[in-house]
């Protein structure tokens, strides 16, 4: 058996169960001992095939190509052949038992096959085939049955019938009609008894037949009492009143304003019954379970699913909450999804506020509530939510190692976050970060790597900058008369001090401070080495 070509057939058997019109194309293919049963194989190729002990049981297989198939042994029992093309296929000891072979070209061993019994061969498939007499006598031999035999010609038409070729429905309908009288014999009971007369069913029926085609004298004397006190109850009700207690004309209530009818339904049953008609099933469901089931209510389920979905969008909204929080170092990632999650969480929240009007306009209610979704969203998108990760930045400043610190400080100033003040970044490394228009109010600096960072306008206050690196920092515009440390910093000739500040003897002096102080000169000296930091 050809495996590869099997597991192409599978797959194109599995895309028609799914709807697709898909094409067999598997000439020649080795599918031997196959289990195909009840399989769609209608107007598949599959010319000189080997299908050798294949089971097809009931297998659709109309318009096929199977000329020069090998089908020996193959089991086609109730398979569906019409028109299908078996010329030169190989069928010994093939089983076609109430096979549909109508319209198909045969070949002339079909005879041959291991069973014939009952199935279905036409005039035109015998044209196709090209079969003589002698053929369509070998095939009613073998079992097989012919629909129609009408263009055959009389003597082969004869030897059909004589050979019982001819299936039991075809026989009836060329059978002369039997006489009446015949047909009333041979008829059952029930059928002889419509035909009888209406005296001769009236004695033979039983009795509740009888009662029924009884006059209404006879069957209110033989009914039971129950009968007869409910049918002179209703005539009762029904006769009209004598004259001396009819109201008159003008005391009557008119129509409009008369009270219904209360409905017994008790007595409506028994009134059925008693007439022989059946109950409606609404009214013997009613009776049986106490009264009539109630649907459930379609505002109720709408609610629920309402509900459902605001759930749905205040897990979303504590998942990426807590998601973020636990993050020491937030990840541009989970910043996105953050960012929009936010957004889609809260337009789902809104599905839990409550519209007024919803049960009388459930159209428009949905409209309103996707307008308020959207709106929400929209909002919450433009607030930017992943903002809130400054938080956790911010405590990951105050505990952590110093990568994890460099990192949160460069994030922060990426977010717009300028406010350093207090902070203790002694040791960092900041280089070539963008920390312009910042914040450093009591914050510790010592040691920091602030090299090629833009430090513009920034305010350091009373920061302490003792052995800063500051080599290439821009430091234009900065405010730094109160830092603590600003001489012990270490600078280059490529450090932009502010104002008038120069660097001197790779240290910083401001503008105020002479530069042949011997004070600043042995502060000078007394500092650590640049090539130390």
């Amino acid at each position: 058996m050809d495996t590869a070509a099997l597991h192409t057939l599978f797959g194109a058997l599995s895309s028609r169960r799914g709807g697709e019109s898909t094409a067999i194309e598997l000439p020649g293919a080795d599918l031997a001992a196959a289990h195909l049963r009840c399989a769609d194989l209608q107007g598949a190729n599959l010319a000189g095939a080997r299908l050798d002990g294949a089971k097809l049981t009931g297998a659709n297989l109309g318009g096929a190509r199977l000329d020069a198939a090998s089908l020996v042994n193959a089991d086609l029992t109730g398979a569906d052949l019409r028109w299908a093309d078996l010329s030169g296929a190989l069928l010994g000891g093939a089983l076609l038992a109430a096979a549909d072979l109508r319209g198909a070209k045969l070949p002339r061993s079909l005879s041959s096959a291991g069973s014939l019994v009952g199935a279905r061969v036409d005039p035109s498939a015998c044209a196709r085939s090209g079969f003589d007499e002698e053929a369509i006598l070998a095939l009613a031999s073998a079992g097989a049955s012919f629909d129609d035999i009408a263009s055959f010609p009389s003597p082969l038409r004869d030897a059909l019938a004589s050979a019982d070729a001819v299936p039991e429905s075809a026989a009836r309908s060329r059978r002369p009609a039997a006489p009446d009288s015949r047909r009333m014999e041979a008829a059952p009971d029930s059928r002889r008894m419509e035909a009888a007369p209406d005296s001769r069913r009236m004695e033979a029926a039983p009795d509740s037949r009888q009662m029924e085609a009884a006059p209404d004298s006879r069957r209110m004397e033989a009914a039971p009492d129950s009968r007869r006190m409910e049918a002179a109850w209703s005539s009762q009700r029904s006769s009209a009143p004598p004259e001396s207690q009819r109201i008159p004309e003008s005391q009557r209530i008119p129509e409009s304003q008369r009270m219904p009818p209360a409905i017994d339904v008790p007595r409506q049953g028994v009134a059925r019954r008693a007439a022989g008609e059946r109950e409606p099933p609404a009214v013997r469901r009613a009776a049986v379970s106490g009264g009539p089931r109630r649907a459930p209510d379609a505002p109720q389920l709408v609610r629920s699913t309402e509900l459902r979905l605001a759930l749905s969008g205040g897990a979303l909204l504590l998942v990426l909450a807590a998601a973020v929080a636990l993050a020491k170092i937030p990840p541009r990632g989970l910043l996105l999804a953050a960012h929009a999650g936010s957004a889609l969480g809260a337009a789902l929240l809104t599905f839990a506020l409550p519209l007024v009007g919803a049960e009388r306009n459930a159209p428009r209610s949905l409209g309103a509530r996707l307008v308020l979704a959207a709106f929400a969203a929209t909002l919450v998108y433009g607030l930017d939510p992943s903002r809130l990760a400054v938080f956790r930045l911010r405590a990951t400043l105050a505990s952590g190692d110093a990568a994890q610190r460099s990192t949160a400080v460069r994030l922060l100033a990426r977010s717009g976050h300028r406010s350093f003040d207090g902070l203790d970044l002694s040791g960092l490394d900041l280089s070539r970060a963008d920390l312009s228009q910042s914040s450093f109010r009591n914050a510790r600096l010592a040691g920091a790597d602030l090299s090629g960072a833009a430090l513009m306008e920034s305010t350091f206050g009373t920061a302490e900058l003792t052995a800063a690196n500051l080599r290439g920092a821009d430091l234009t515009g900065t405010d730094a008369e109160q830092a603590t440390g600003w001489e012990l910093a270490a600078c280059d000739a490529a450090t932009e001090l502010p104002g008038e500040g120069a660097c001197l003897l790779g240290h910083p002096v401001r503008a105020s401070q002479p530069s042949g102080d011997t004070t600043a000169r042995s502060a000078h000296e007394g500092a650590a080495p640049a090539g130390a930091l």
